[in-house]
């Protein structure tokens, strides 16, 4: 009878993902071979808590080992490789004062041994989103076809636990391993077991939901959320909301891009905001407090501060009301833009006052000539400035 994995590791059938993964990285230093060489009890301890953890260290193994015992964990998923689940916590080895660890695999030769490890697709989808959405972080509802678990056989592709059987043919270990001699001594070859498609486990009756793929096709509800400043088609990735992979494995990824939806108000450059906001002429020459729109749901307007004398073009810097950079954490800022409007259609007597004033010197522009006289900034000097 095999051996409850539970008990191997150590850990209650409560535990969590996290309390099991430590039980496994302390035993798997006690145990790892390249600390105990020669040591043939040691070996077998190492592959006997390395299988524990693969299945145990796996949430939806997990399951369907709590559901159905080792035979229900195992299908789909093909049997453990000890080293990579040894890198997958460790990272890649112990690194240091220890050999390599694939050499007691063998017996001379180098070896992997793993089962076929089977993926499912990464889909792509691309997700229209506001200005306003990119600016404050948004959770978008959206409808994905995909290939999903199917919810009968959990799966594994079988009608029930007792119609999976361990391929006899590669003794479940979804290769077939082969000595040859060479120059060099015995070396060990490997391939893919052709019997079971290397998962090392046959189905004897399929699921009838799903024909023994392990998977259906259909359309989710999916939130998906959109992280705060994320550049238009800057793909980002939801792990494990891909397609599903035939009898279990691993879920493929979902691969998320943004598209800007045009705003009438605002113009995104890079992480900052450009925002303009046109002023009367009174305005201009009196000065006067402005309320313009910001991006953010707490703060949609702001007062700004517009000087007498107030040229059209000024730029005035709203700082942090711009993007969050996704890389570096730092946030643009909102420029605006201030454009003085020009009377079009004014009556006679509005006219008049205007005329009154067109030989006046303080309605001239002033002269550029001389450095020591106010120098004529060109928007793109301004532009320049507002960055300092």
């Amino acid at each position: 009878m095999s051996k409850d994995f539970y008990e191997v590791l150590g850990v209650s059938k409560t535990a969590s993902q996290d309390e099991i993964k430590s039980a496994y990285r302390k035993l798997a230093i006690k145990y790892h071979p390249d600390k105990n060489p020669g040591n043939k009890s040691a070996e077998e301890k190492f592959k006997e808590i390395s299988e524990a953890y693969d299945t145990l260290g796996n949430p939806e193994k997990r399951s369907r080992y709590d559901q159905f015992g080792s035979a229900g964990a195992s299908s789909g998923f093909g049997g453990f490789n000890a080293e990579d689940i040894f890198n997958s916590v460790f990272g890649g080895g112990f690194g240091g004062g220890f050999g390599g660890f694939s050499d007691f695999f063998g017996g001379g030769g180098r070896s992997h041994f793993s089962r076929k490890q089977r993926q499912g697709k990464n889909l792509r989808i691309t997700i229209k989103a506001t200005l306003q959405d990119i600016a404050n972080g948004v959770t978008k509802k959206i409808k994905l076809k995909h290939y999903a678990t199917c919810d009968k056989c959990h799966g594994n592709g079988a009608k029930d636990s007792t119609c999976i059987t361990k391929c006899t043919k590669c003794n479940g270990s979804g290769i077939i391993a082969t000595k040859v001699s060479t120059a060099l001594g015995q070396l060990l070859t490997q391939r893919e077991c052709p019997n079971c498609d290397g998962t090392g486990s046959m189905i004897t009756q399929k699921c009838e939901k799903c024909n023994g793929d392990g998977r259906i096709y259909q359309e989710s509800i999916v939130d998906i959320n959109i992280p705060r400043g994320i550049e238009e088609d800057v793909e980002f990735v939801i792990s494990g909301y891909g397609d599903a992979a035939p009898r279990g494995g691993l879920s493929g990824d979902l691969l998320v891009s943004v598209k800007e939806v045009k705003d009438n108000d605002f113009e995104r450059d890079g992480d900052n905001v450009y925002y303009q906001l046109h002023i009367s002429l009174l305005e201009a020459i009196f000065g006067a407090k402005k309320e313009v729109k910001t991006l953010y749901e707490k703060t949609p307007t702001m007062e700004v501060d517009i000087e007498p004398g107030t040229q059209s073009g000024k730029l005035i810097k709203l700082k942090g009301k711009g993007f969050r950079n996704v890389h570096t954490g730092n946030v643009g800022d909102q420029i605006v833009y201030v454009q003085v409007y020009t009377p079009t259609d004014l009556t006679d007597a509005e006219k008049d006052i205007f005329k009154k004033l067109q030989d006046s010197k303080n309605i001239e522009p002033p002269a550029c000539e001389s450095a020591t006289k106010r120098k004529c900034e060109n928007l793109f000097d301004r532009i320049k400035s507002i960055f300092k």
